[in-house]
């Protein structure tokens, strides 16, 4: 419908100007470089760019997805352009380069998301933070040279974006937020030189402390050994990272976040040692060479998709101290046919097991089963998923209840032999059949009070 609306003012400019072919055409020339008129509410639109005005200045709220631009305009009807709203540029598949200029202050959420053309942009000088997926899948983005002006990078500024290759981080920047660089798993170089607070060691880009972990580059080892110093590896620090192939965690680790692995899809081996207490949602997800787990006795919580379609994923070995397994922590994993879950768990989320994808819902597995504690929550899922399990604790008491059972008959022979043998020399055949079946009954009772107490 704006559109049509466009078209039709289009024509009846023309005819404008066919009826008042007195105009100066400088005066023509100047009213279209200045844009149209705004309307009622403070909007205008000059063919590629909407603009809305706010406290006095205009924000640029939406590009036609059809134009190809290489450069954002300063002025529009005088007024300065100062700020690029959320969303303003999204999809925009025809825009390879563009320059920003300084005037903009402010770029919104999702301001060039989806942008899939875009090559490389040029940042204004006032920029103080680049917003939550600002670039969120800008498939073809290379590089990104950030201004000196930039504190912040938020949750997503980058995600997706493969074929990104070198990040310069300025002087000023002092946060990083979670999964800013997630999915970028082809960065060859973090320049981190200016940053007072983030340092570029080894292939891995770290606080200055080192203790956080926020990207790998495509220069880290396939042997891949994580400092001691080392406590929280953050949410998408090594996702889509295709050079590691073997993982080892020193006891510093306590948290490795949402996604910090996932789509590390050469990845075999990991060394979880003691002091972890926390995989996140998603953190080995798309793991896809992955073969076995044993886990730390320090872990804890095992997060929604934790390891959703690690195709080659064919043992779990789960701790006693584990409490908590996550919705889908380890669906779609086909090689992953039997689990023993510890007494420890007392919340497992829907479809923590025993269930594939199929045209995108969950589909139950046929050869999949459960070792559970009786009563446990394991238990639980597995009784209301139809599993196929085995009750643990039950089959021990029950084992246990056999041995005591036969030893207690054996008992009962061998009483009853020595009391036949006393009964020839001093008893007479009453009393020693009194005595044998009061010591019968005793026995017997001892037996239901076992049964019992199984029941």
């Amino acid at each position: 419908m704006k559109n049509l609306m466009i078209n039709i003012k289009k024509l009846a400019a023309a005819a404008a100007c066919m009826v008042f072919m007195t105009v100066p055409l400088q005066g023509m020339f100047a009213g279209a470089a200045e844009g149209r008129e705004e309307d009622s509410d403070g909007v205008l639109y000059d063919g590629n760019f909407t603009y809305e005005m706010v406290d006095g200045s205009y924000t640029i709220t939406e590009c036609d997805p059809s134009s190809i631009i290489t450069e954002i305009p300063e002025l529009r009807n005088g007024y300065a352009i100062t700020a690029i709203a959320d969303n303003a540029f999204q999809s925009c598949t025809f825009i390879s380069d563009l320059k920003i200029p300084d005037s903009i202050k402010t770029i919104g959420s999702g301001a060039f998301s989806g942008c899939t053309s875009l090559k490389s942009i040029t940042l204004p000088k006032r920029l103080t933070t680049l917003s939550n997926g600002v670039f969120m899948g800008c498939s073809r983005l290379q590089s990104v040279d950030i201004p000196d002006s930039v504190n912040t990078i938020e949750s997503y500024a980058f995600y997706n974006c493969p074929e990104l290759k070198e990040v310069k981080l300025p002087g000023e920047l002092s946060t990083i937020q979670p999964m800013a660089f997630s999915g970028c798993g082809n960065i060859e170089k973090i320049d981190a030189s200016k940053c007072e607070a983030f340092t570029c060691e080894g292939g891995l880009l770290y606080n200055k402390s080192k203790e956080n972990i926020y990207r790998s580059t495509k220069n880290a080892p396939a042997d891949m050994y994580i400092e001691n110093t080392v406590k929280s590896i953050e949410p998408g620090a090594f996702s889509a990272d295709i050079n590691i192939e073997n993982l080892y965690l020193p006891s510093s680790v306590t948290y490795i976040g949402d996604g910090a692995f996932s789509g590390c899809s050469v990845l075999k081996n990991i060394d979880f040692s003691e002091g972890l207490t926390t995989i996140a949602p998603i953190a080995f997800k798309y793991c896809l060479s992955l073969q076995s787990l044993s886990f730390p006795t320090t872990l804890t919580e095992i997060g929604d998709g934790a390891f959703y379609q690690c195709a080659s994923l064919n043992k779990v070995i789960m701790n006693e101290g584990l409490t908590t397994i996550g919705e889908g922590a380890f669906t779609a994993c086909p090689k992953l046919t039997q689990v023993i879950v510890p007494r420890s768990v007392s919340d497992i989320k829907d479809h923590a097991f025993g269930y594939d994808i199929k045209d995108d819902d969950y589909a139950k597995k046929d050869d999949f089963s459960m070792s559970v504690y009786a009563g446990s929550a394991a238990e639980k899922y597995a009784k209301s998923n139809k599993i196929d399990h085995t009750a643990l604790d039950k089959s021990v008491k029950q084992y246990a209840f056999i041995v005591i059972s036969v030893g207690i008959l054996l008992a009962v022979i061998i009483i009853a032999v020595m009391i036949m043998r006393r009964g020839k020399k001093s008893a007479s055949p009453e009393v020693k059949k009194a005595d044998l079946l009061e010591q019968e009954k005793e026995e017997a009772e001892n037996c239901e009070k076992i049964l019992g107490d199984e029941d």
